[in-house]
């Protein structure tokens, strides 16, 4: 059968002390810090940012080769359509305007077409080709092509002139030959690799986006939960509870979603395994909490029964129910020590239990061990809990017994106004504790500076009040005495006329 959950029994809760917790807090703080420091589906995205502008980059070579083909076939035929538009003119000849109109428009500084078997074209100002770098686009090479188009890019040839002859694209017999500039074709190619950088860098950033959110929402976020499942584990396999499968952004039957129920598996088992250590690890101290809790309860027993051997008078009956309760406490330590070393947790009684009336109990048993111990009882008659009424006599009669050994001379036992929680106040006027114990009170044989003491009755008393679901905590120490806080949850209070079964509860 599994474990409980170690949330819910407060397993070993007596070596555990709030430092260690927080440290506990700190070591799961520290893998998510880092994973938000370093977010893998931003990583992602910008390597896939990267990737395409990569990709994208292979096709500029061959992109700007074959814009500046366009560019200058463009000019080629436009300089072909202004020629025979010239040819049109009235007696062949065209005045100066509509030339150099005609030449604007084409883009050109002059335009020849040479056609088999007809008088050869010339739109010029000066009537003839002005000296230009010769461009022969019938013979250029593909190597040819890309450099020069890399000359034209990077405005190398941006302030010459040069002929380029081609054939015609409307006619293939004709050959047409038209001077333009370098600056337009350094200006077309600008525009052309803008334009395409602007595209690329859009895709990229698009297929970025959509593969960032892809891998947040079906990688990162379930990645991330099991992270922290297993830093929480890690910090304290104790109380973190296992991974919850079903609370997975990503619940299909993919590897993400197999490991993380091969993690919640090998959780569980894991607490299983260190719960049975644990028991086994806690033999030891139970076995030195019977003998420190036998001391201090069959003490009275010892000294009621010398009254007994020594005395007769009426105390005699009260000594003897004493010495009878004393008994009876000690034979019922044995069993919840027996429960204790056992593999599940003990179950503690639910009964009514009038917490003045328990006070007054551990007052009687603390005055026993320390004759000159004063209790101020100030806990009201009214104030009941649903709890052990064992339990509690043992977490005041081990608070007033340590006070009382400190050489405590009063101790003063209140419960709290504040709404909430029922808070419990035990204030002594002792000296004080040791600075040195105070970080590590609740942890077991911590002796707080006693010789003599085993260091185990504050851990009791820690333990005890977490198994009903509380805490205790040490508020303040120091010359002017000591100052305790007891908590029980507010659904342990009952009203004084409430009756309450006699069953077994976990808190």
């Amino acid at each position: 059968m599994a474990p409980p959950d170690l949330d819910d029994t407060h397993m070993n809760d007596s070596p555990i002390s709030a430092e260690p917790a927080r440290a506990g807090v700190a070591a799961q703080a520290e893998p998510r810090a880092r994973l938000r420091r370093r977010p893998l589906a931003l990583r992602l995205a910008w390597f896939t940012v990267i990737a395409v502008l990569l990709v994208e980059a292979a096709f500029v070579g061959p992109s700007m080769v074959r814009r500046r083909q366009e560019w200058l076939d463009l000019r080629v035929t436009e300089a072909e359509l202004a020629a025979l538009s010239a040819t049109l003119a009235p007696g062949g000849k065209v005045d100066p305007a509509t030339r150099s109109e005609l030449l604007g428009l084409a883009g050109s500084e002059a335009i020849r077409v040479e056609q088999p078997g007809r008088p050869t074209i010339t739109l010029s100002a000066s009537g003839d080709l002005p000296s230009a770098d010769p461009l022969d686009l019938r013979q250029e090479t593909a190597g040819e092509a890309v450099m020069r188009t890399a000359a034209s890019l990077l405005g190398e040839v941006s302030d010459r002139a040069f002929g380029v002859v081609s054939t015609s694209p409307l006619e293939e017999t004709t050959v047409v030959t038209t001077v333009v500039h370098g600056q337009g074709l350094h200006q077309a190619l600008m525009k052309h690799l803008r334009r395409f950088g602007t595209i690329s860098l859009t895709i990229a950033i698009a297929v970025g986006a959509l593969l960032y959110l892809a891998l947040l929402l079906l990688l990162v976020r379930p990645m991330r939960r099991l992270t922290e499942s297993i830093a929480a584990f890690r910090a304290d396999p104790e109380r973190s509870a296992p991974l919850d499968v079903a609370a997975l952004p990503s619940r299909r039957d993919d590897e993400i979603s197999a490991a993380a129920r091969e993690l919640a598996a090998m959780q569980r088992e894991l607490r299983a395994a260190l719960w049975r250590n644990a028991r086994l690890a806690a033999l030891g101290t139970a076995v030195a909490k019977v003998n420190h809790d036998l001391r201090g309860i069959l003490s009275p027993a010892m000294l009621t029964a010398e009254r007994l051997q020594s005395h007769a008078d009426p105390g005699v009956k009260r000594a003897g129910d004493v010495l009878m309760r004393a008994v009876e406490r000690a034979t019922d330590l044995t069993r919840r020590t027996l429960d204790f070393t056992g593999e599940m947790p003990t179950a503690l009684p639910r009964q009514r239990v009038i917490l003045r009336l328990a006070v007054d109990e551990a007052a009687e048993q603390a005055r026993a061990a320390c004759p000159w111990l004063a209790v101020v009882n100030m806990v009201p008659a009214s104030v009941c809990v649903a709890a052990d009424r064992e339990s509690l006599a043992r977490v005041f009669g081990n608070l007033l017994r340590n006070a009382g050994e400190a050489t405590a001379r009063h101790v003063t036992v209140a419960v709290g106004t504040e709404p909430g929680d029922l808070c419990i106040s035990v204030t002594d006027d002792g000296p004080g504790l040791p600075e040195a114990v105070r970080a590590r009170l609740f942890r077991p044989f911590v002796a707080g500076g006693r010789r003599g003491s085993t260091g185990l009755g504050l851990a009791i008393v820690h333990d005890l009040m977490r198994a009903h679901g509380g805490d205790a905590v040490l508020l303040d120490s120091g010359a002017g005495g000591t100052h305790f806080r007891l908590t029980l949850p507010a659904r342990l209070v009952v009203a004084a006329t409430d009756s309450v079964a006699e069953t077994e509860f976990r808190a």
